[in-house]
């Protein structure tokens, strides 16, 4: 599933504010990563999200979305406010009593995003949409998958974390660190609930829960990992750190068993179906703000690259579907990391030893870029997509000379050759 988290000052070096999240989802279900203008609408325009249509508003923001290719919302973003979003899919006691298509977790964070210039004002935004359209609707790109939405929103000088459970919600401001999983957080402690007034007291989490998921999908674990890494830094916390836990595996962990519950997550007997298909580090602070994104699968194999918000993105080929197209960015980068599963031990450590290299001179080379002008940043943009796409390339070269390149395990290395011939993707490891 899905992990985010979120570190202020005084928890963060330079007096930065960090959202970071790592999306999981189906092993070929493919992201996309978007630029959404500021936009006006006519009065009267209805806008068509996954499921359902509803009224768009007067203006939206400039947003970056990372999305699955199959919604309309998305998975994390930023927008030009410095507003950043992660989501998760919590389970609660009253999902059952939705039986209409609504709005999902995936439209909420977009509309949040295009519709708030501040985190407190997504939290209102996110929180009146749910209770006037509901929450409905297959939020899978395969099957028939039903949840409700937690959300964890930060800005240029606070942070929030929104729950909601059918039509209602609860809220409240984080702690310097903070993250959320697939698990409601919030007790009695809410500064905001639609609750609030009939149920002054309410215990959020006790009267909304379904706790059977929990230990299935390690919710607990993966949230605790999370808080615990930051909060073993204390101080000082960087975006190189946010890059660190986004790819981040249990002591021991190996894909092809049920080990442990890693925040970069891998497709095989040990996740099952799930896979960690994109990710994103925001940075706000004094002097800009900047969106890292893999754009690419396997955060573990990838690089983070900087977007800037109001500038057109790099170019990253063909839209990307659940079918293998080797003109896309994220289907290039699984070439990559699927050579990587059939040595995990060994071709991962190696690739990243490359890779951090890379993204320590991005980061260097972004404090100063940060600062100038519209058309230094796409320069920069550009030029560090273009970096990455060589790097990629060139480790894709190397692992597809190797004559030794094969599972060692053959129950993992059939899950990935199903997984192969569903995306109709050839020439892999066996």
């Amino acid at each position: 599933m899905c992990d985010s988290f979120v570190a202020l000052p005084p928890a963060t070096a330079g007096k930065s504010i960090i959202l970071a999240k790592s999306a999981d989802c189906r092993v070929n279900e493919a992201h996309a990563l978007l630029h959404l203008p500021r936009r006006t609408h006519n009065p009267g325009e209805m806008l068509l999200a996954t499921h359902i249509m509803i009224p768009q508003a007067e203006e939206t923001c400039d947003v970056i979305l990372s999305r699955s290719f199959w919604t309309w919302g998305g998975e994390i973003g930023l927008n030009e406010y410095g507003v950043a979003i992660g989501n998760e899919a919590v389970y609660s006691t009253v999902m059952k009593d939705e039986k209409d298509d609504g709005l999902i977790t995936m439209d909420l964070l977009r509309l949040g995003l295009e519709r708030a210039k501040t985190a407190r004002q997504a939290v209102q935004i996110i929180g009146d949409l749910v209770h006037r359209f509901g929450q409905g609707g297959n939020c899978e790109v395969c099957g028939n998958s039903h949840f409700d939405s937690s959300f964890l929103i930060a800005d240029t000088t606070e942070a929030w974390i929104l729950e909601t459970a059918g039509r209602e919600w609860a809220a409240k401001k984080t702690n310097s660190i903070d993250s959320i999983s697939n698990a409601y957080t919030i007790h009695s402690d809410w500064d905001l609930c639609s609750l609030g007034e009939q149920e002054p007291g309410l215990d959020w989490n006790a009267r909304i829960a379904d706790l059977t998921k929990l230990e299935e999908l390690g919710s607990i674990e993966r949230q605790q990992t999370t808080a615990g890494f930051l909060n073993d830094i204390g101080k000082n916390i960087t975006i190189r750190d946010a890059f660190n836990l986004l790819r981040s595996h249990p002591d021991g962990y190996h894909p092809s068993k049920p080990n442990g519950h890693p925040i970069c997550s891998h497709a095989g007997p040990g996740s099952g179906l799930w896979n960690a298909c994109g990710a994103m580090a925001s940075e706000v602070g004094p002097d800009g703000m900047i969106g890292w994104f893999t754009g690419t699968s396997g955060t573990c194999t990838s690089i983070f690259k900087p977007v800037f918000p109001g500038l057109d993105l790099p170019d990253m080929g063909t839209y990307p579907s659940e079918t293998f197209d080797p003109q896309s960015m994220w289907w290039i980068g699984e070439l990559l990391h699927r050579r990587a599963m059939a040595d995990f031990d060994n071709a991962v450590p190696a690739i990243r030893k490359d890779f951090d290299a890379l993204e320590d001179k991005f980061i260097i080379e972004a404090r100063s870029v940060i600062k100038g002008t519209r058309i230094e940043k796409q320069q920069f943009m550009d030029e560090c997509f273009r970096r990455a796409a060589e790097a990629t390339s060139r480790w894709i070269y190397l692992l597809a000379g190797r004559k030794d390149l094969q599972f060692a395990d053959p129950a993992f290395g059939e899950a990935w050759a199903q997984y192969n011939r569903e995306a109709g993707l050839t020439g892999m490891p066996a």
